[in-house]
């Protein structure tokens, strides 16, 4: 009777023993498991962190450029602007002499009319046509260039430096022919062009500009090691000036 009341004892007693270790076991498992989740957690967080930073500096980067490009616009845009109002200016100065010169005509001849019979016939005088000045010129073919018509735009230029070789347009107009090569993929030419900027125009305010498209001219032609020489040209040469900004961020891309 004993021995039966010990052996019922002893089933459950051995059954709890035996569940009490599956239940540890499992446990340990899935402490095992989530240990390498978080493990894999981290690493993929570390990853995603990486790329953010990188996908971040690229777009300030990008942002950076866009923004100093949009300078060079401006910079063309006041160029253009100044521009007309000085042609607004002379056009003005212009109309107040035609008419101081027209007064003086018309009271020449009230006097000559008076003083003298009028002619047996008139005589009519032939009408000259009106000579493009230098302004109208240069206008026109940077208009041309403006609507993307490179070589017509390129064809005037060259007749403007051809026609006003000293004038203050002259620095400018070769710049422009240097970026219709450039526009229409001659970048070899471009450079060469862009150099006729440097030589003959040292003091001129294209300088800067012309040394920074030699640089992007040698990116275009996928020659990294000569474009990275243009551009810390610029740094050194034309250390506060907007373009070397842009230089100094196409140097931390080429590194």
């Amino acid at each position: 009777m004993k021995v039966r009341v010990f052996s019922l004892l002893f089933v459950p007693v051995t059954v709890f023993l035996l569940a009490g270790c599956a239940t540890t076991k499992d446990v340990d498992n899935l402490q095992g498991q989530i240990k390498d989740l978080q493990q894999k957690a981290e690493i993929l967080r570390g990853r995603v962190t990486s790329e953010m930073q990188q996908n971040w500096v690229n777009f300030e980067t990008s942002h950076e450029e866009l923004r100093q490009e949009i300078k060079i616009l401006r910079a063309n845009i006041e160029e253009d602007r100044d521009l007309l109002n000085k042609i607004t200016n002379d056009l003005e100065a212009l109309k107040k002499a035609y008419e101081a010169k027209a007064a003086v005509l018309t009271k020449e001849k009230g006097e000559s009319i008076t003083a003298a019979p009028p002619p047996s016939a008139p005589t009519a005088l032939p009408k000259e046509e009106p000579k493009e000045d230098m302004e109208g010129a240069y206008q026109n073919a940077y208009s041309t260039f403006k609507k993307g018509d490179y070589p017509n735009a390129l064809k005037m230029f060259k007749a403007f430096l051809n026609t006003y070789p000293k004038s203050e347009y002259a620095d400018n107009a070769q710049y422009w022919v240097a970026e219709c090569y450039h526009q229409q993929g001659d970048y070899e030419r471009a450079i060469l062009e862009y150099e006729q900027v440097i030589k003959q125009y040292p003091k001129g305010d294209k300088v800067p500009s012309a040394v920074l498209k030699q640089g992007f001219a040698f990116l275009d032609l996928g020659d990294r090691a000569n474009a990275k020489i243009i551009f810390n040209k610029v740094l050194k040469e034309f250390p506060r000036s907007p373009q070397a900004e842009i230089a100094a961020k196409k140097l931390k891309v080429l590194d």
